[in-house]
């Protein structure tokens, strides 16, 4: 069901699997055999891409755990995201697969470097980019 207010406020859409499948296959199928190789999709909304490349993955013999490890998502709905780690791991509930899914998946602005959601990891995981928290005026904190 198609949530009109989301495809007002964010332009929303969600990309069919079929369509998924038709792109995946026109990658080289290395990028799923190299335990190396790491995947961002920065608008993941449910995590339509991020499942078909876990799949990808896991059915070139790498595991559930370590394909978690290289695939990486950012959605700006918090809802999309609980639905985008639900279906990532796969209905397990290990202590290891959730930290990396709460570490690799998260709810911040792709576009704002200092939006909220990058607090933990830093922007784009690099923890050397951090937001300096504003209070309410926009006074920065310097003392964390």
């Amino acid at each position: 069901m198609i949530d009109e207010l989301a495809v007002d406020l964010r332009g929303e859409v969600f990309t069919p699997t079929f369509l998924v499948n038709e792109m995946m296959g026109k990658l080289p199928p290395d990028l799923f055999t190299d335990d190396t190789k790491t995947f961002l999709d920065n608008s993941c909304g449910d995590g339509q891409f991020l499942v078909s490349i876990l799949n990808k993955r896991m059915v070139n013999r790498i595991s559930h755990l370590d394909a978690l490890q290289t695939i990486y998502g950012i959605e700006i709905d918090s809802n999309n995201v609980k639905k985008c780690k639900a279906r990532l791991s796969l209905g397990k509930k290990s202590k290891k697969i959730w930290a990396i899914l709460d570490r690799n998946i998260i709810c911040a602005d792709t576009l704002d470097k200092y939006h909220k959601g990058w607090e933990s990891v830093g922007y784009m995981w690099d923890e050397t980019r951090k937001p300096i928290p504003v209070d309410a005026r926009g006074n920065k904190f310097f003392g964390r």
